[in-house]
């Protein structure tokens, strides 16, 4: 009998952070996230993904190819959905996407370093953990 997958959200901070460094504690969690879950994504969230992975400032992390590569790791990974929840919950209202995305695909888990998100703690059966938190949870 095939069991569905289950479901988690990280916010753009995670992932691009476990890209940066990558033997850091959140290159960690990206790695237990994956071995547990399926990363759920969306138009708006892989945008901001692949849109604030292109700064320049980050450029002395990732070298010639480094980018592409993580974007590639993080794109075998994950469902895509579409969103049909509104919420506002979040202080600052571009972070409300994560919450949706989390509402529409039956995630449980929203894995953010942002203190917005943080801040909101559990929303309609989200747990919105630090990295920090997912890890000592899940990390055996």
């Amino acid at each position: 009998m095939k069991t569905e997958p289950a479901f988690i959200v990280i916010d753009t901070n995670v992932l691009i952070s476990a890209g940066l460094l990558p033997q850091s504690m959140t290159a960690q969690v990206l790695a237990l996230a994956i071995e547990h879950f399926v990363i759920a994504q969306n138009q708006d969230t892989w945008h901001e993904l692949e849109t604030r992975i292109a700064r320049p400032k980050f450029d002395r992390y990732f070298g010639e190819s480094g980018r592409l590569r993580h974007l590639v790791q993080i794109a075998q990974s994950i469902q895509r959905f579409e969103i049909s929840s509104s919420v506002a919950v979040s202080r600052d209202k571009t972070d409300d996407k994560f919450i949706e995305l989390a509402i529409d695909s039956g995630a449980t888990i929203l894995i953010s370093g942002d203190p917005d998100l943080k801040d909101v703690k559990t929303y309609r059966g989200v747990a919105i953990l630090s990295p920090a938190e997912f890890f000592e949870r899940f990390n055996p």
